[in-house]
């Protein structure tokens, strides 16, 4: 794990007044060009502290955790029935080393995982995917000038089992919550901006490089409290919000309807401007970072000049729903963030991605340019990097991410201490035993 020489990779550091870049490690895939086997961690020298050498091409964004554990997805072996932008088909769990912990398929002729995926706290796995819908189910659903396949999105649970498996627990289909306003002798028929909570199934292109990909999901975030997934679609300008605190039965009918939507208000025929373009990465802010429960976006724009990042309050209600006027979009309103910035200089027109750092910095990831920005609170540059391939969202974690885990922090806070202790005490026999006790006091004062 020693450091590992540049290798044509470039890290500018940028004085600049408003604070200094965050002291962490970064971390990203290589998914363009030569190497696209390994994921790659830097620190803020561009020296490559650690990296994952695998046999699959990997595939989008890669998620690192304590210990030196690697969630990514990556491409399945030849070329899938449903052969997409950004395909991936293989979700891998790595240990350091490299050595595959827990793999899982989710490719066939009609399923097809693509771009992201979300851990969760219970140590299962949400993912994204296309669902085939051949033309005569697209044409009874109500879409029009249909030439083939289109494929909507679908969301799924996965329970890792064993080191080779997985059973889906939840799922949701964007499929189940459709509307139309073309033909009253179809499902769905409804008059489209009275039902925000859908989608118009004639709303967005086909994307003619990607065969029947319709919705073009390229993240996907979980928050935990809120029990809520976000998504944010590339190809109809908008981020949407869904329950997942709900079965996946009633996932299929009113109650997995969009709770949020936001980007594009003429997908649901209410008045307002159109904000995102091409939009990616969306992802709740964590808690006790600066700006917490924020949501925060790379906006690639519709120009050849600049893209936005955009950091803003969704109007959340006290019951965990989202507020909106009746006949109007959801807000806020264009210009009504807690954080924006855009550069001339700074575009990505695909790829991209921008999550805020504990210190309160944001990182953003211009993909095509190769191009990896750390600004402070007052949108200074205070870091670059330039990578040799291209990279679709890079991530800072702390410099210990790569330590071994405190073997007794039962509440995952990375500290040992009274909470554990009482956590131990409360739960006592179930889930925990006098081991578990024992771990707690053996790694108090090493954790602590």
């Amino acid at each position: 794990m020693g450091g590992l020489p540049v290798n044509l990779l470039l890290a500018i550091p940028v004085l600049a007044m408003g604070g200094g870049a965050y002291d962490g490690l970064t971390l990203y895939n290589t998914i363009q060009g030569t190497q696209t086997d390994r994921t790659v961690l830097v620190d803020n020298t561009g020296t490559i502290v650690h990296q994952w050498n695998c046999v699959d091409t990997v595939a989008s964004t890669p998620y690192l955790f304590p210990g030196g554990e690697l969630l990514r997805p990556c491409r399945v072996s030849g070329t899938p029935a449903m052969n997409g932008a950004a395909w991936g088909g293989r979700i891998q769990r790595l240990d350091i080393d490299g050595g595959v912990l827990w793999e899982y398929i989710f490719s066939d002729e009609n399923n097809q995982q693509h771009h992201d995926v979300c851990t969760m706290p219970n140590g299962n796995v949400l993912l994204v995917a296309w669902e085939r819908k051949t033309q005569v189910e697209g044409l009874a659903a109500g879409r029009q000038n249909l030439q083939g396949d289109i494929w909507p999105t679908q969301i799924v649970e996965v329970e890792p089992t064993g080191t080779s498996g997985g059973e889906i627990v939840w799922e949701w289909h964007i499929w189940d919550h459709l509307v139309q306003d073309v033909n009253p002798a179809l499902p769905n028929h409804g008059v489209v901006s009275e039902h925000p909570g859908r989608m118009d199934i004639n709303k967005g292109n086909i994307n003619p490089n990607s065969n029947g990909d319709w919705i073009h999901v390229n993240a996907l975030d979980y928050h935990p409290e809120l029990d809520q997934i976000v998504f944010s679609s590339n190809s109809l300008d908008e981020i949407y919000i869904i329950d997942h605190g709900i079965t996946t039965e009633e996932a299929a009918g009113p109650a997995g309807d969009f709770l949020y939507r936001w980007g594009n208000p003429a997908n649901y025929e209410r008045p307002g401007d159109h904000v995102l373009w091409n939009v990616h990465g969306v992802n709740w802010i964590d808690p006790g970072t600066p700006g917490a429960e924020d949501l925060i976006l790379f906006n690639n724009g519709n120009d050849d000049n600049s893209s936005d990042l955009i950091q803003f309050t969704p109007p959340l209600r006290a019951d965990g729903t989202y507020d909106i006027t009746a006949g109007q979009p959801y807000e806020p309103l264009p210009g009504d963030y807690t954080f924006f910035y855009e550069s001339s200089d700074f575009h990505g027109d695909h790829l991209c991605g921008v999550y805020k750092l504990p210190n309160g910095n944001t990182i953003a990831t211009d993909g095509p340019n190769r191009e990896i920005r750390e600004l402070d609170a007052n949108g200074q540059v205070v870091w670059q990097f330039i990578t040799p391939q291209r990279v679709m969202r890079a991530n800072k974690y702390p410099l210990d991410i790569l330590d071994p885990p405190c073997t007794g922090d039962l509440n995952g806070d990375g500290t040992v201490g009274v909470d554990d202790l009482l956590a131990v005490i409360a739960a006592w026999g179930s889930p925990y035993t006098v081991d578990d006790l024992l771990l707690v006091i053996q790694s108090w004062g090493e954790c602590s």
